[in-house]
């Protein structure tokens, strides 16, 4: 079997939307494929951690992001929330992941997250300090990271990433 028919095989199971009419376009790429179904694309770059990242607006404000499908959420690094023109409160909420457990969160409502052409609006993006992640890129000479985009906007964009190409493909 083909890598374009296993990436076609795995977009039938994950997004169901597809006919199978589609998929029988033998010279078409992954991207042109998900091109004509309304999907824009995303430049990856790969961290010599292997951690993907790439660039979003966040308030009209550009910044770094690490691509995290395991992050339930997208937060924002607590110290970046002048820098993003955002307004927080605190959340009774405590974020666990891979920097520990029981960790202060703020939640932010009213925000705009632009990945390329896609767009996100969101009633709440979560803050929290990134510092043992930030700490450790920096120990490795690797420029600080603004945030991390989680499952919320993967999921909410339908998400599908050819790691070969470093691309995301998100759906408006």
């Amino acid at each position: 079997m083909t890598r374009q028919r296993i990436y076609m095989l795995a977009l039938l199971l994950c997004c169901g939307s597809f006919t199978n009419a589609q998929t029988k376009d033998k010279n078409a790429d992954l991207g042109k494929f998900l091109g004509k179904n309304g999907y824009v694309s995303v430049q990856m770059q790969k961290l010599i951690t292997g951690h993907l990242y790439t660039e979003a607006t966040l308030n009209g404000v550009k910044g770094r992001f690490i691509l995290d499908t395991g992050a339930g959420a997208t937060v924002i690094e607590l110290t970046r929330k002048d820098k993003f023109k955002m307004t927080a409160v605190e959340s009774k909420d405590k974020a666990t992941g891979a920097g520990g457990t029981g960790m202060q969160v703020q939640e932010s409502g009213k925000n705009k997250i632009s990945l390329g052409d896609y767009t996100y609006n969101n009633d709440t993006l979560r803050l929290m300090s990134l510092d043992h992640v930030n700490q450790v890129l920096k120990s490795l000479g690797i420029e600080e990271m603004d945030g991390v985009i989680g499952a919320d906007i993967l999921t909410a964009g339908n998400a599908v990433i050819d790691y070969t190409k470093m691309v995301l493909y998100l759906k408006n």
